[in-house]
């Protein structure tokens, strides 16, 4: 996890991952910057944390009761964006970090989503959604955000350009540490530049901002360095991860990594037949893994891309997207709501539960050539065009992906997300109070740690606020007994879904 050893406390997800305890309702979530990353990359494409507790994958949608879902993990930082999945195990200093920094492959994924999204779940708010909401009451309980706001660098430009072009009904996000609602028309423009407005792809830092009427003067879209003074580690960098600490600090809009040239001018808007004249879409570097990828498509992508290259719209007309976001799990902050969305194909009284998605299916067949095991930047295969900004593989290729997991996987009927939920991992003994820490974390402490001291639900170790003292019987100052954290294990849920979807698990095999 991403945060100074002194917050590295056991907490009490342990109890539902060990059945002591079962959340009560089906939940779905994604990760953000202070996750336990190396189980997130566990379950890379989605699963069970924790009986009906489900983590959406580094992006994902789920369908439930008819809704669909979607979700991308982690925050944004323009100097990983552009790379791929490369971190192994052991994890340390940056990679401990860059592991919840959301890539432009899952961007690129969410992209090729061509029908409407009912929900959307992100950590990161969207970059310019405080202009749709009360900037003013979000200034007054956040005083510090005030130069982010007025240069545009408040919230994700990943997170702003899936919305534009995805346009859910609802937005929900966290990150930000207070409760704030804004709302989306659907004639308004919340990101215009689409892909190449995103450092590190596009060529410089333009002048940028909604279209919406009265809004103000656009901002410009460069590098976002939010500074949180009131929060714990905003920028999600731990005590020793100086180097990445050293580029947040250095101000520039441009990552440490020798990028190409961009592949498409910043302000040129290119049809499909001069997007390929132009070379606008490079191909991204192949490994072994990949080829063979596309070899079992059968030659698939060849033929499809000399078809239609059309791509449809998954926005709903006339539908706006509202944002809510919520505070942390602090006593008397808002940090839960109840909100009450229809489900489309729920029977009366049916029992609802989360279903696979065809269209996420197929999307995963179709990107999983392309995905980027290495720190080389992350472009658009070849076969995509641009519509509107945005990079898409052609509809007649998703078709053919999305007909094979008709026949394959669905059948014709509804397929449900298996409960197929094991514990692969060591978990504290029964009775471990949240406040225990572990190996790194504990070394000299003792039996007194400063920290939060939540304590267990009998109320020991309850501390005195943060930073104060917390007493714990079962407080560890010792090795974990259990392999060290940056132990990959193999999930089976992960296995069970590659081999229905005859995909192949690349990072977990990858880093055995």
């Amino acid at each position: 996890m991403s945060c100074p050893n002194k917050y590295k406390q056991i907490g009490g997800f342990y109890r539902y991952y060990t059945g002591e305890r079962t959340a009560p309702i089906p939940t779905v979530f994604v990760g953000g910057n202070h996750e336990a990353s190396n189980h997130m990359r566990e379950l890379y494409y989605g699963g069970w944390v924790a009986p009906n507790i489900y983590y959406m994958g580094s992006s994902g949608v789920v369908k439930f009761g008819g809704l669909r879902i979607g979700g991308i993990t982690g925050i944004f930082k323009d100097f990983d964006y552009a790379k791929g999945h490369y971190e192994r195990p052991p994890f340390r200093g940056p990679e401990r970090s860059s592991m919840h920094h959301v890539r432009s492959y899952e961007a690129f994924k969410m992209l090729q989503i061509r029908n409407s999204l009912d929900i959307v779940v992100s950590h990161d708010w969207p970059q310019f959604i405080e202009r749709y909401g009360n900037t003013a009451e979000l200034l007054r309980q956040k005083p510090f955000f005030e130069d982010e706001v007025k240069q545009g660098n408040l919230g994700s430009p990943v997170n702003a350009m899936l919305l534009e072009h995805l346009r859910p009904a609802w937005w929900f996000s966290a990150h930000m540490h207070l409760r704030f609602q804004a709302e989306v028309g659907a004639q308004d423009t919340i990101f215009a530049e689409g892909w190449a407005g995103i450092p590190p792809y596009s060529s410089s830092c333009r002048d940028q901002g909604p279209s919406r009427s009265g809004r103000g003067p656009t901002a410009a879209s460069g590098h976002r360095n939010i500074a949180n003074q009131d929060e714990i580690v905003m920028s999600a960098l731990s005590d020793d991860d100086d180097e990445i600490a050293a580029v947040v600090a250095s101000a520039t809009s441009r990552p440490p990594l020798n990028l190409p040239p961009p592949k498409y001018g910043a302000t040129e808007e290119l049809s499909a037949e001069s997007a390929e004249c132009h070379g606008a879409l490079a191909t991204n570097s192949v490994s072994p893994e990949q080829e063979a990828g596309l070899a079992a498509h059968g030659g698939a992508f060849e033929k499809l891309a000399q078809t239609d290259a059309k791509s449809s719209d998954p926005r709903v007309p006339g539908r706006p997207t509202r944002f809510l976001a919520l505070d942390k799990c602090l006593p008397r902050r808002q940090f839960l709501e109840i909100i009450e969305v229809e489900a489309p194909n729920a029977a009366p009284g049916e029992h609802l539960q989360l279903e696979y998605d065809a269209e996420w299916l197929a999307i995963l067949r179709l990107c999983h050539p392309h995905m980027p095991l290495s720190e080389l930047p992350f472009y658009p295969p070849a076969d995509a065009v641009l519509s509107h900004g945005i990079p898409v593989l052609p509809d007649a290729m998703l078709a053919h992906e999305i007909d094979w997991v008709n026949t394959n996987v669905l059948n014709g009927a509804r397929v449900f997300v298996p409960p197929n939920f094991v514990p692969v991992a060591p978990a504290p003994p029964p009775g471990t109070p949240d406040s225990a820490s572990f190996g790194l974390a504990a070394q000299g402490q003792g039996m007194w740690g400063r920290g939060r001291g939540r304590g267990n639900e009998r109320g020991r170790g309850r501390g005195h606020g943060r930073g104060g003292h917390a007493y714990s019987a079962q407080q560890h100052d010792v090795e974990w007994p259990g392999p060290h954290p940056h132990v990959i294990y193999p999930n089976p849920q992960t296995s069970e879904l590659c081999q229905m979807l005859g995909i192949e698990d690349m990072l977990t095999q990858r880093q055995r």
